[in-house]
């Protein structure tokens, strides 16, 4: 990879402008044209979640795991559980770049992985702090075996 800097007078002192070239959108281009889009929304440090009676939120480094039964999205942190309505695709794009899909219904916060276990349909569990599990599917195994640098 090729990483240059190019001055342009033409653009105001607040604008970026970038191009990614490569012969094919693959799954590496794909990932940094994702990154580079969560990297414009910002990072919002807190995640805002609307219960059926207030709005709680949550520090993104303190939530362990998200995951989705139906519609209900369960947000899990050290010491809560907290359940509202959404879509999983929707969360995922609002985390910061330690956040990774590990099945089609759940996310984990990388760092609150301690391990990955062999789990019995050949599916693999995530252990996480606070005796927090998740399964990981073989699906998604490989993007998270190349965040993690294997």
């Amino acid at each position: 990879m090729q990483i240059r800097f190019q001055s342009d007078p033409s653009l105001g002192s607040d604008d970026l402008n970038i191009t990614v070239s490569a012969v094919t959108k693959d799954d590496r281009v794909i990932n940094l044209l994702n990154y580079l889009d969560k990297y414009n929304q910002g990072n919002n440090a807190l995640i805002p979640i609307k219960t059926e009676d207030r709005i709680l939120t949550i520090k993104q480094a303190e939530l362990i795991k998200v995951e989705v039964t139906k519609s209900i999205l369960s947000f899990y942190t050290k010491n809560d559980v907290i359940q509202t309505n959404g879509r999983l695709y929707q969360v995922l794009t609002r985390l910061n770049e330690n956040f990774v899909q590990v099945s089609k219904h759940g996310i984990i916060n990388l760092n609150h992985l301690v391990s990955l276990e062999a789990g019995f349909t050949g599916n693999m569990i995530a252990k996480l702090n606070f005796d927090q599990r998740a399964d990981v599917s073989r699906k998604y195994l490989s993007e998270l075996e190349r965040r993690l640098g294997l």
